[in-house]
């Protein structure tokens, strides 16, 4: 399989690259992971100074520059595609779980059969974004918006928002086919820190691949 993989705000792709290298590892040499840059240059996140030089973010939080968001995506997955799978930490999983939305109302990212979100939180809605409207997009407004088997992982130890925002996201994930690992690593991918978070991790990831390959 071959991954877009897309990294949490205030680090980069080279960063993001060390966090997932545990789990790339066993996950073997049949997966490609391709790693890209936001576009956003922002401050850098905790301990992020110590590895990089530059850090981004994916979300401006400037209503012109979002609403083009998600057409970035489109093109940039056109230009380094085709991709098999998305692999996003935090705002990368936010973005990742925007182009699954995208990818259910339009059928902009056909070639994407499955997708691993790290700590992510509800995406905004592409549509309404295109219109200038910034609203994330929720269960009970929108349903389930995404429909390919999905691995969720995020830390139970996290504050009560960023679950209910983690649970959130979940949420508009068909039931069917989701998968979801609860670590205590806080806001972080598991990798070496915890033998334990590692398998974990790698259960859900290859058991949404399997489910991703029976559909194929």
């Amino acid at each position: 399989m071959r991954w877009l993989c897309l990294h949490g705000r205030g680090t980069s792709a080279k960063i993001f690259e060390m966090q997932t290298a545990r789990i790339r590892e066993a996950l073997g040499r049949d997966h490609e992971f391709v790693f890209v840059d936001g576009t956003v240059s922002t401050e850098p996140d905790t301990g992020a100074e110590a590895i990089a030089d530059e850090f981004f973010g994916y979300v401006a939080h400037n209503v012109d520059q979002d609403r083009e968001l998600c057409d970035s995506m489109i093109n940039l997955v056109e230009s380094q595609g085709p991709f098999d799978g998305l692999m996003g930490f935090s705002e990368g999983g936010t973005v990742a779980a925007m182009m699954l939305v995208e990818n259910t109302r339009h059928g902009s990212f056909s070639g994407i059969k499955c997708a691993v979100l790290f700590c992510a939180a509800p995406p905004f809605d592409p549509d309404l974004a295109r219109t200038g409207e910034i609203r994330s997009v929720d269960l009970d407004t929108d349903g389930v918006l995404v429909n390919l088997p999905t691995a969720h992982v995020w830390s139970q130890t996290a504050g009560e928002d960023e679950i209910r925002a983690h649970q959130a996201l979940t949420q508009i994930c068909d039931a069917s086919v989701r998968e979801v690992f609860l670590h205590n690593l806080g806001h972080d991918v598991p990798g070496a820190k915890s033998e334990e978070g590692l398998a974990g991790t790698l259960r859900v990831i290859e058991h949404v691949i399997e489910l991703a390959m029976g559909d194929a």
